[in-house]
């Protein structure tokens, strides 16, 4: 067993390095390369609004080309026991979510958020929303937040697991 142990330090020893090396090497910002025309801006304040209670809405503008992270968040106060949250962060076919708070909580304000990393290649403005729910809870007022913030492009287009053997 002690040798299956160190067999597993010692493979991992192997990835460490090559991990440390892609963490430090910041991505270019920038916009996708080769999509002349396009550009990767910034997304601020005056591009969001709040649609009611539950809802909130930022708009990426068209000729967009870039990733993003967009960060949710929303505040309820618990009015008693079971007291639950939920976030989803969409847009037009495509959703982030839904992601539930099933943490216990019984008693006084709590904020849950959700993020989302979005690859944005575009011709036409894209609206992203935000939808908070909550149960036996009352929501804050000012209803939830939404921000996009623009992170640099590494190159990668897509990455996902389709198994192990």
């Amino acid at each position: 067993m002690h040798a299956r142990f160190v067999a597993a330090v010692a493979a991992a020893a192997l990835f460490a390095p090559s991990l440390a090396l892609a963490q430090a090497q910041p991505a270019a910002d920038a916009p996708f390369p080769g999509v002349a025309g396009y550009s990767h801006p910034d997304i601020g304040a005056d591009a969001c609004k709040k649609v009611d209670a539950s809802r909130v809405q930022c708009t990426i503008p068209a000729k967009t080309a870039g990733r993003y992270l967009i960060e949710a968040s929303g505040t309820s106060t618990a009015k008693g026991d079971n007291a639950a949250q939920q976030l989803v962060i969409g847009g037009n076919g495509w959703q982030c979510g839904p992601a539930v708070n099933k943490a216990p909580w019984a008693k006084g304000p709590r904020t849950f958020k959700l993020d989302c990393v979005l690859d944005v290649l575009t011709d036409q403005p894209v609206p992203v929303v935000a939808v908070y729910a909550d149960q036996n809870a009352d929501k804050d007022p000012g209803g939830p937040t939404l921000s996009i913030r623009r992170v640099g492009w590494n190159g990668i287009l897509d990455a996902r697991p389709v198994g192990a053997k």
